[in-house]
């Protein structure tokens, strides 16, 4: 039976869904709200978030990768004020 359910893996693909980012605590700057939501991938976390103001928000995802989420919140939370601060409101639209 290992040989018959490798071969179905092989063809069938992966059966697990990715798991969805979950959300670290959130911090207020300028108010603004950084919720870092790092999104694990292959054994490390991409940078992955959201920055809200009132009902607008703007999904922050980037090509940057962490070995842990910690890490990856951090860095999200630093470019996010960075992007605040250089955007302001105009990046919801």
């Amino acid at each position: 039976m290992g040989i018959f359910s490798s071969l179905t893996s092989l063809f069938s693909g992966s059966s697990k869904e990715p798991a969805k980012p979950k959300a670290m605590p959130s911090e207020e700057y300028e108010g603004f709200e950084i919720i870092p939501m790092p999104a694990a991938e292959g054994g490390q976390y991409r940078l992955n978030g959201i920055i809200r103001k009132g009902d607008m928000e703007h999904q922050m995802i980037r090509a940057d990768m962490f070995g842990s989420a910690d890490d990856c919140a951090n860095e999200m939370k630093r470019k996010s004020k960075i992007l605040i601060d250089q955007m302001g409101e105009s990046l919801f639209g």
